[in-house]
C-alpha cells in the first residue's frame, strides 16, 4: 500500500502553486519545519511569514492580507491554529475571505504529547457558516482537492495529518465537493470514513464481508461541509444502516452531522467508530488507534452487531 506523508505533499504543492499564483502567501506560527510551508520559505522568501508562535496574530494578519487581495494560506498544528485563533476564523468567515487554513498534525498526532492531539477542531469549525470543510483521505485526492482550494473563493479549511494514509484512490481521480466519492457498492451497511477512517474502512472490508457474509459499501467523506444530502441519502437509503468511522471525538463529530441528515429523511440504525468524548493520552499513534478502537477488530463488531440488530 503507497502511504506518503500529506505534510510532505502540501509542501511541495505549495512551491508548484505558488509559481503559478503569484497573490498567494503563506503565514506560519514558528512550525514551517514540521508543517512543512518551510519548501514554500526557500523559494519564495518574500511571501512567507513566520508570525511565531502567535495563532491569533497570524490569522489576524491573513485577514488583512485577504482584504487586500492576496490568497493566505494559513498553517501550524490543527489544535493551536483552529482552538488559539477560532474568534480570527470567525471573522474571517463573517465576512466570507478568501482564507486558506491548512493545518497538519490532525487527529492522533502520537507522542507529541496529550495536548498535541486534534480531536475536537470539526465541531469547532463544522458550526461556522461559510466555511468549507476538507479531509484528503490519500496524496492523489488531496493533489486534486489543493487545486480546488486555491481556485475558488472564500474561507476554507483542511487537516491533514501528521503521517500519511495508504491510498484509496487512482491518479485519475477528480475531485469535487459536490460529489460523494463511493469507493465501494454494496448493498447491506454503508461504512462511511473521514481520512483515518476511509483508510481502515476502505482496507478491512474485503476481510470483514468474507468473515461475515455481508455486502458492505464504502464512502470517503472528504468533504466535510457543505456535504450533498441528496446524493448522500440516495447512496445509504436502501441499506440496513451506517457507520461512521473518525479520527475525532464522536460527541459533535462528523457522526452528528451524517445522523441528523438520515434522521429527517429515512432514519437507519447507526453506530460510530471514534474517541468517546475522552482526552487522548500520549504514545505510539498505532498503539493509541489500537487502544481507543479504531482498528478493523472493533469494526468487524461493529457490524455484526448492527446486522444482528437489523434482523430483530
Amino acid at each position: 500500500m503507497v502511504e506518503l506523508s500529506l505534510r510532505d505533499v502540501f509542501g511541495n504543492l505549495l512551491v508548484e502553486f505558488g509559481k503559478k499564483y503569484e497573490d498567494i502567501i503563506v503565514l506560519d506560527a514558528d512550525l514551517s519545519s514540521s508543517t512543512r510551508t518551510s519548501k514554500f520559505a526557500k523559494e519564495y522568501p518574500n511571501r512567507f511569514f513566520n508570525m511565531g508562535i502567535a495563532e491569533q496574530n497570524m490569522m489576524g494578519s491573513a485577514l488583512g492580507f485577504a482584504i487586500s487581495g492576496k490568497i493566505p494560506i494559513v498553517s501550524g498544528f490543527t489544535i493551536f491554529t483552529t482552538g488559539r485563533a477560532w474568534d480570527f476564523i470567525r471573522l474571517a468567515c463573517h465576512d466570507n475571505l478568501n482564507i486558506k487554513i491548512i493545518t497538519t498534525h490532525s487527529g492522533i498526532v502520537g507522542e507529541d504529547g496529550s495536548t498535541h492531539h486534534a480531536l475536537e477542531d470539526l465541531s469547532l469549525m463544522a458550526s461556522l457558516p461559510n466555511l468549507t470543510i476538507l479531509s484528503p483521505a490519500d496524496d492523489v485526492e488531496l493533489r486534486k482537492m489543493f487545486e480546488h482550494v486555491i481556485e475558488i473563493k472564500g474561507p476554507i479549511y483542511m487537516r491533514l495529518p501528521r503521517g500519511g494514509f495508504s491510498r484509496v484512490h487512482d491518479d485519475d481521480y477528480q475531485f469535487s465537493t459536490d460529489h460523494i466519492d463511493v469507493l465501494k457498492d454494496g448493498s447491506d451497511i454503508c461504512l462511511m470514513g473521514c481520512g483515518y477512517g476511509t483508510e481502515l474502512a476502505y482496507h478491512s472490508v474485503q476481510s470483514i464481508e468474507q468473515k461475515l457474509n455481508v455486502s458492505l459499501k464504502v464512502i470517503n467523506l472528504s468533504t466535510i461541509k457543505p456535504i450533498n444530502k441528496v446524493k448522500l441519502l440516495k447512496h445509504v437509503k436502501d441499506l440496513k444502516g451506517v457507520i461512521i468511522i473518525e479520527e475525532h471525538n464522536i460527541y459533535c463529530g462528523i457522526g452528528s452531522i451524517i445522523a441528523k441528515m438520515i434522521a429527517e429523511t429515512k432514519p437507519l440504525p447507526m453506530r460510530f467508530i471514534g474517541i468517546n468524548d475522552v482526552f487522548v493520552e500520549s504514545g505510539e499513534r498505532s498503539e493509541l488507534l489500537e487502544k481507543y478502537g479504531l482498528n478493523e477488530n472493533v469494526l468487524m463488531e461493529k457490524i455484526n452487531k448492527l446486522m444482528e440488530f437489523t434482523k430483530n
